[in-house]
């Protein structure tokens, strides 16, 4: 639909691995200091920060549900309809559970999500050298992060269909990006010192709810998650043919499920970093912190999922030509996140990423 472009300016601004449990992180660099910017970090975003958007950049508009009329918002609302709702289980998975015990605790509560976790870890795609018999040992082996995405992805596929062969691929991408950016979100907010970084890997790893839903009910759709295609590409091509886009259906999906309002604030500003510039984004400084911890380590997803990424220390976040980064040096600049070039380049930080993308594969 040509009324999703816009000319000129953008004015779309707002109207086998090795154990290792999550609750032993690397240290940040100094408790209560986040890492800082250094000055040839800090010079290289300023200058990366004066160049002017890509044509296809500037002219995209991003569709907010607000932008929807009537009708638009009424097929919308009947696609995310036809989902069924997840068991409860899911609902306690969204706000965190930090805590092993009580992580265990809340699988086991549900048979059949317990079973299928098992069924899952005990699969080839894991290749472990001795079964996992129990949800604890599970999680002990895994890790908190890796576990409630398993639960995850469980209670998803209970409700949505993925039949033909181009369906498969594409779910199990989406989901490997899942995966690779909410232990990338975990590892970014502890970096920052963030007092519960648990919500943002669970923010991180129900981004793409929104895409499995629109493939789920649109299969045809599929197909615009091939391997090689970027977050750009992929929402204009949603918005050409739903005439709105994932950030849309996550939000309306986890509000449909009675999810927590924050997660659903959240995910509807999911793609804000791709199209806002910082100087027109009205969001407080705090929420586009938040924003951009998930965005960020939901490129770094992408870029295992799609551009086949094989070690995490391999990318160089200010070498990135997308322009799904265009405006991440900028934002980096002043929001003061800076720091994050560092963490990214710290092994330390990037060794629970590097063992999901080991397991699952670029």
């Amino acid at each position: 639909m040509s009324w999703f472009k816009r000319s000129g300016k953008k004015d779309s601004a707002p109207p086998s691995a090795a154990p290792q449990a999550d609750a032993s992180p690397a240290a940040p660099a100094s408790a209560g200091n986040p890492v800082e910017t250094t000055a040839g970090d800090l010079e290289t975003l300023k200058s990366l920060a004066e160049r002017k958007p890509p044509d296809a950049l500037a002219d995209l508009f991003l569709v907010m549900e607000e932008h929807l009329n009537e009708l638009e918002l009424e097929d919308i609302r009947a696609l995310v309809a036809t989902l069924r709702q997840p068991p409860p289980l899911v609902e306690r998975l969204s706000s965190g559970l930090d805590d092993p015990e009580e992580l265990r605790e809340a699988i086991l509560s549900s048979p059949t999500l317990s079973a299928d976790v098992l069924r899952v870890v005990n699969s080839a795609a894991f290749a472990l050298n001795s079964p996992i018999s129990s949800i604890e040992h599970a999680v002990a082996y895994l890790g908190t992060t890796m576990v409630r995405g398993l639960v995850l992805q469980s209670a998803v596929g209970q409700v949505m269909a993925f039949e033909t062969d181009v369906q498969k691929a594409a779910y199990m991408r989406i989901w490997r990006s899942s995966y690779v950016a909410s232990a990338a979100a975990q590892a970014y907010a502890r970096a920052l010192n963030v007092e519960h970084p648990s919500v943002h890997a669970t923010r991180a790893l129900l981004v793409n709810i929104g895409d499995l839903a629109l493939i789920s009910a649109r299969p045809e759709l599929s197909v615009i998650y091939a391997p090689k295609t970027d977050l750009l590409g992929r929402v204009e091509a949603q918005q050409e043919e739903i005439m709105a886009n994932s950030a849309v259906l996550s939000s309306l999906l986890v509000r449909q499920w009675s999810l927590p309002d924050d997660l659903c604030d959240s995910l509807r500003h999911s793609l804000t970093p791709l199209t806002w510039a910082p100087e027109g984004n009205e969001r407080s400084a705090d929420k586009q912190r938040e924003d951009l911890v998930v965005y960020l380590a939901c490129r770094i997803g992408d870029a295992v999922a799609y551009g086949g990424l094989k070690d995490v220390a391999d990318f160089d976040l200010l070498a990135q030509e997308s322009a799904d980064f265009f405006y991440l040096p900028d934002y980096l600049r002043r929001l003061e996140l800076g720091g994050l070039l560092q963490v990214m380049a710290d092994r330390s930080h990037g060794r629970r990423v590097q063992q999901i993308i080991d397991t699952f594969g670029g």
